[in-house]
């Protein structure tokens, strides 16, 4: 997903922390954090991280973050299942009232999927990435569950 889509993640494959299994063990330890992910039987084509935002003032609300599909398996509603899925979990955490998220502009697809769920755009920023000389606005997005 790094090399697929570079300019929609802060990560790349060089410095992705994520990519740390002792890291990725101890995150999902926590009640609150989890990566939802669809295979094809032998694969993983689907993926999408959603945890609790860290610290007193911002336990209210969640974040959706690392949402990819595999090319080959877009048009399929696997986005939008994960999506849902994240939105059910994080209504079962107690105090959330908001789920949050950022989408490139380089991934209008993903940014129109967001929008048939609710999510509202509250901010961009400009010029946030830039992947081999072109650079990318970020679009921050709420949804509010109460």
């Amino acid at each position: 997903m790094l090399e697929d889509a570079p300019w929609a993640f802060s990560a790349d494959p060089g410095s992705d922390s994520a990519s740390d299994a002792a890291r990725v063990a101890e995150q999902l330890a926590k009640e609150d954090d989890a990566i939802l992910g669809v295979d094809d039987g032998k694969d993983l084509v689907a993926v999408l991280g959603v945890a609790r935002r860290r610290g007193a003032k911002f336990a209210h609300r969640a974040l959706v973050w690392s949402v990819f599909v595999e090319p080959a398996h877009r048009g399929r509603g696997l986005g939008a299942a994960l999506l849902s899925k994240a939105i059910e979990l994080a209504r079962t955490w107690p105090g959330i009232d908001f789920v949050d998220l950022a989408v490139s502009e380089g991934s209008p697809a993903a940014r129109h999927l967001y929008e048939r769920f609710g999510f509202v755009v509250w901010g961009r920023e400009p010029e946030a990435t830039e992947v081999g000389g072109r650079r990318y606005d970020e679009h921050h997005m709420t949804l509010r569950l109460s």
